[in-house]
């Protein structure tokens, strides 16, 4: 049995954090998509933080619906979400996660770093930009 969680963090609006705790299990899963169109449905300029810090590895189910929903939300994830940081402990993750995202579609700008400040910094400075595509793929 899955023993986990991910937390949505607004408090920092316009940046949202999602941490990853554990293995989250399917209902989690849901549940986080749940607030992610939520989040989306705002219609605001945002940008995301997900920490995985303490996260274990994904489950075959939370990778498919993470798919899923960007394959049905990248259009609006584009006009609205302004970039991803995505917060991994360990360099070889940080390097294997910067070369997957060299080959996967990603509707926004990202950048792959190692701690939660260096995400929420990255963060801001694409809040800062003129346009959601001012700083391009990092």
């Amino acid at each position: 049995m899955a023993s986990g969680r991910i937390e949505t963090d607004t408090t920092r609006w316009p940046i949202v954090v999602h941490r990853t705790i554990g293995s989250p299990s399917d209902a989690e899963v849901d549940a986080f998509i749940l607030r992610a169109e939520m989040i989306l449905a705002r219609g605001e300029k945002h940008a995301v933080v997900f920490e995985n810090l303490l996260a274990e590895s994904p489950s075959a189910y939370m990778r498919q619906r993470s798919i899923d929903w960007l394959t049905k939300n990248g259009e609006l994830m584009s006009k609205h979400c302004v970039g991803t940081a995505l917060v991994f402990r360990t360099a070889a993750l940080r390097f294997v996660m910067s070369g997957v995202m060299l080959f996967v579609s990603h509707p926004t700008p990202h950048s792959v770093v190692g701690t939660l400040d260096q995400g929420l910094d990255w963060c801001r400075g694409q809040l800062a930009m003129p346009t959601q595509r001012a700083a391009g793929q990092r």
